[in-house]
């Protein structure tokens, strides 16, 4: 007695659903290790040979209102649910923010209130590149109402900064608000 003969379309079938199942598993595989070669690969990211110096703080400076009494044409003028008795007008300060590194010129940025009144937070986000080793760091964050240089900062900071290769050194606000602090970055 002779096995019967195999149909060949059933052959075929088999085979394609071999090759459908197998296929995927192989590119699976294939892209695995492509991924844990490349993973090892040596990389350097740009700027890893430099270090960085980050200002950044939020402050809320105070806001200058000049306020007048409404004449009672003014207030006639407006509906019932409209008529304050004040009329107020609020003017917000400019600050400017000057670094100096080293012996190098000092930077003076202006920095203003954000908000379409000018009502909200200053906020301070600036990066400098420096080079690894020891820089002598000078912040001042001044108001620029044109008062005398003394009176006019509102922080200030004059420290040594030991800097290394790919780290992050940031100057910030003190716990108390009013001073600034340097928190530097734990990993050389």
């Amino acid at each position: 007695m002779s096995a019967a003969p195999m149909n060949p379309e059933r052959g075929r079938a088999v085979r394609t659903r071999i090759v459908r199942w197998l296929a995927p598993v192989l590119v699976t595989a294939v892209m695995t290790v492509g991924i844990g070669w490349l993973a090892r690969a040596p990389y350097q990211p740009p700027g890893s040979d430099s270090a960085t110096l980050r200002l950044s703080w939020r402050l809320r400076a105070p806001v200058a209102e000049t306020c007048r009494p409404r004449t009672q044409a003014e207030l006639d003028a407006l509906p019932v649910h409209m008529r304050t008795p004040e009329v107020c007008q609020s003017r917000s300060a400019a600050y400017d923010l000057i670094v100096q590194v080293d012996a190098r010129t000092a930077d003076t940025s202006r920095v203003l209130q954000g908000g379409a009144k000018g009502d909200r937070p200053l906020f301070v986000l600036k990066e400098l590149s420096l080079e690894p080793g020891p820089h002598h760091v000078r912040v001042r964050f001044a108001s620029g109402a044109g008062l005398p240089a003394e009176e006019s900062v509102v922080l200030a900071l004059d420290t040594v900064l030991h800097m290394h290769a790919g780290t992050v050194d940031l100057v910030t606000l003190g716990p108390d608000g009013r001073t600034l602090i340097v928190r530097q970055s734990t990993q050389p």
